[in-house]
């Protein structure tokens, strides 16, 4: 059960780190996976990796490349002529992508209404708008 929701909520948390701001690339295992699995942890940095590559439009290898120098997603996106605010419309438009996405699961597995997933959406785009991720401040296990 515990692996189920993991897989089920993995996609939103990354929103939330998608959506707390543009900082490292390499920091994202700051407390957030405690706990975790080796099969967890590597879920969710292959997850991160393919994010990145598709926010970026590169390949997942050229994403590990630039992690593994200690580059940041914003160092490569200079590289790659992509200027700040595209990168950060880019990450909006993923985020919100993958927020609805996760919204549509849970309407569809009867866990929420869809106005439930309505009013979510909302206010997580709000959140998002202020500079807040999901935990709730700027910067927090930002990339």
């Amino acid at each position: 059960m515990k692996r189920k929701f993991l897989y089920a909520v993995l996609p939103v948390l990354s929103v939330g780190l998608l959506g707390a701001g543009i900082a490292s690339a390499h920091g994202m295992f700051g407390g957030m996976m405690t706990g975790a699995t080796p099969e967890e942890i590597a879920l969710h940095q292959n997850v991160m990796f393919e994010q990145d590559a598709q926010i970026l439009g590169v390949s997942v290898d050229e994403i590990k490349e630039a992690w593994a120098s200690g580059k940041t997603v914003r160092d490569l996106a200079k590289e790659k002529g992509i200027s700040d605010e595209q990168l950060q419309t880019k990450m909006k438009e993923a985020r919100t992508a993958q927020l609805k996405a996760q919204l549509q699961t849970l309407v569809d597995k009867g866990v929420i209404t869809q106005a439930q997933a309505d009013k979510r959406l909302t206010a997580m785009q709000t959140r998002f708008e202020n500079g807040k991720g999901l935990m709730g401040g700027r910067g927090h296990h930002g990339r």
